[in-house]
C-alpha cells in the first residue's frame, strides 16, 4: 500500500552480526541479497585493513532506484542499507525517513531518504529541487522506489534527477511459496505486536499447503499488486475464524477461509 505520511524509522544501534541475520532472513530477492552480502564483505575487509594499521577511507553514499510492486520488500531493504552505510561510515546515521508525494520532507540528513513514487500523487518541482540539493550536499543516500511504470513516467520528466542515481535494484513479485513462508514467520511472532498473539498455526499448515491455498484463493492480479501486504489481513481473518470456533489453534481450513476473506476485503477496497 502507499505510504500516507512521512515517517522516520529509529532502531537500536546496529551491529554487523545483527544486519547479517536480517539479510539471511529475507524471503526471496536472491539477487538483492547477493548485493547486500557483497557490501557486508567489503565492510569486513575494511575492518581487517583498519585493524592491520591501514588507513581506510569511508565510501561515499550513493543514490538508488528500487523498482517493484507494493509489498516486495523495498522498505525492508532500505532499512538494511541504511544500517550498512552507517556501519561502513558512509553515513553518520542509520535512520530511514520514508516519504511520498508532496508530504513535507523531514530532516533526513545523515541517513537514508526513501521516496515512494506514486502515479496518482507526483512529487512537485520544488521538492525535486530540495532533493537534488540534498544529493549535492552529501551525507545522505536517497532511494526512489515504485513500480516500473510510475518511475519511468516520473524520471523521463526529471532527467537531471535521474542521472544522479548510480544503482537500480529490481524487486520481483513474491511467489505463493514465498508468501507462505512470510505468513508463517508472521504467525510465529507471539509478542504483543503479533497478529495472532495467543493463537498458533496447526502443524497441518505446511508451507506447501499454505502456498497452494494462496495460489488458488488469492487472484494473481491481486498478489502482484500487493504481495506481502496481503498477509496481515489474511492472518487476522483466520484468527477470527478460530475465535468463533472457540479454538486457539488455526487449522488449515481456518487459514483457507482467512486467505479468501482477506483477499476479498482488498478486492472490494481496490474495486477489483
Amino acid at each position: 500500500m502507499s505510504v500516507l505520511m512521512c515517517d522516520t524509522f529509529y532502531e537500536d544501534v546496529p551491529t554487523l552480526d545483527e544486519v547479517k541475520r536480517e539479510i539471511s532472513s529475507i524471503v526471496g530477492l536472491r539477487e538483492i541479497k547477493r548485493h547486500l552480502e557483497a557490501i557486508v564483505a567489503k565492510i569486513i575487509d575494511a575492518e581487517k585493513d583498519a585493524s592491520g594499521g591501514l588507513k581506510v577511507l569511508p565510501p561515499k553514499p550513493f543514490h538508488m532506484v528500487f523498482v517493484g510492486n507494493n509489498g516486495t520488500g523495498k522498505s525492508t531493504v532500505a532499512r538494511i542499507l541504511g544500517k550498512l552505510f552507517y556501519l561502513s561510515r558512509a553515513l553518520s546515521s542509520y535512520t530511514v525517513t520514508e516519504m511520498q508525494g508532496n508530504k513535507k520532507m523531514k530532516d533526513a540528513k545523515g541517513g537514508v531518504l526513501l521516496v515512494n513514487i506514486d502515479e496518482e500523487d507526483p512529487i512537485n518541482s520544488k521538492l525535486v529541487e530540495e532533493i537534488i540539493a540534498a544529493m549535492n550536499e552529501g551525507d545522505i543516500s536517497i532511494i526512489f522506489a515504485g513500480t516500473y511504470k510510475a518511475l519511468n513516467q516520473y524520471m523521463k520528466f526529471n532527467n537531471d534527477l535521474y542521472k544522479r542515481f548510480s544503482a537500480r535494484l529490481q524487486f520481483d513479485d513474491l511467489t505463493p511459496q514465498e508468501l507462505a513462508t512470510i505468513l508463517q514467520k508472521k504467525a510465529s511472532n507471539q509478542g504483543e505486536d503479533g497478529l495472532i498473539c495467543g493463537f498458533e498455526l496447526d502443524p497441518s499448515c505446511s508451507t506447501i499447503d499454505i502456498a497452494d491455498k494462496i495460489a488458488v484463493l488469492a487472484p494473481e492480479s491481486l498478489r502482484r499488486l500487493l504481495n506481502a501486504h496481503l498477509l496481515d489481513q489474511m492472518l487476522i481473518e483466520a484468527r477470527k475464524v478460530a475465535e468463533r470456533s472457540g479454538e486457539k489453534t488455526i487449522f488449515l481450513r481456518d487459514l483457507a477461509i482467512g486467505i479468501h476473506s482477506g483477499a476479498q476485503i482488498y478486492k472490494n477496497l481496490l474495486n477489483l
